[in-house]
C-alpha cells in the first residue's frame, strides 16, 4: 500500500518504510521531520540529549488541568491551523485525548530520531511541509533545514505548501489533495 501520515503519522509511516521495506509501495509524510527532537535543542543534538526535555513535556501534559489543557491546546492549535474557523474540532479532539497517552506520545515523537533510518527507505517519499507562523527563520532557512533533516533520503521529494500552518489538509485542502493525487498516481 501507499502510505500518507500526518505529523505523528508520518514518523509511523516512515518508521514503517524504513524498518519494514517491503511493506509500502511509497511513502507521503505530511508536515513531519525525521527527529522533531531537534527543534528542542542546540545543533547536534541527539535522542538521547534531549530526554530531558522530552520528560518535562511528559511530566506536564500528564499532569495539568483541564483548564490548563485546554489553554494550552487554543494556544498551540492556533499556530497549527491557519484557518480560524477550522480550531474548535481540534482543540475538542486533544480535549478528549487521554492526557497520559498524549503525554507519552509526546516523549516517544520528540526521542525517536528516523534520520539513519531512512536510508533503509527504497521507495519513493514525498515531505509536504509548512513554516510555522511563529518560526523563527524564513522559507527558504525552513527548506534548507527539511533537506538536511531528509538527506539519508535522496530519493525525497520536499514541496512546500504555502499559506498553510502544520494541518495542511484544513489550510490549503486544494493544494493538499492535489498533491495526494499526483502521489497516489505516480507509478
Amino acid at each position: 500500500p501507499a502510505l500518507v501520515g500526518h505529523s505523528m503519522g508520518g514518523t509511523l509511516a516512515m518508521m514503517v518504510a524504513a524498518r519494514h521495506p517491503d511493506r509500502a509501495s511509497r511513502v507521503m509524510v505530511v508536515d513531519m521531520i525525521p527527529f522533531m527532537g531537534a527543534m528542542f535543542g542546540p545543533p547536534g543534538t541527539t535522542a538521547e540529549g534531549v530526554r530531558p526535555v522530552a520528560e518535562q513535556f511528559r511530566q506536564g501534559m500528564a499532569s495539568s488541568t483541564v483548564e490548563a489543557r485546554r489553554a494550552q491546546a487554543q494556544q498551540i492549535v492556533a499556530t497549527m491551523v491557519r484557518t480560524e474557523a477550522l480550531r474548535a474540532p481540534v482543540i475538542e479532539d486533544t480535549m478528549n485525548s487521554s492526557p497520559a497517552v498524549s503525554a507519552q506520545a509526546m516523549y516517544d515523537i520528540i526521542t525517536t530520531d528516523l534520520r539513519p533510518e531512512l536510508a533503509h527507505v527504497r521507495v519513493p517519499l514525498t515531505v509536504l511541509w509548512v513554516r510555522a507562523p511563529n518560526a523563527p527563520i524564513d522559507d527558504a532557512q525552513m527548506a534548507r533545514y527539511y533537506q538536511l533533516s531528509y538527506a539519508n533520503a535522496p530519493q525525497a521529494v520536499l514541496r512546500q505548501v504555502p499559506n498553510a500552518y502544520h494541518f495542511i489538509m484544513f489550510d490549503a485542502p486544494e493544494a493538499f489533495q492535489a498533491e495526494l493525487r499526483t502521489f497516489l498516481s505516480a507509478r
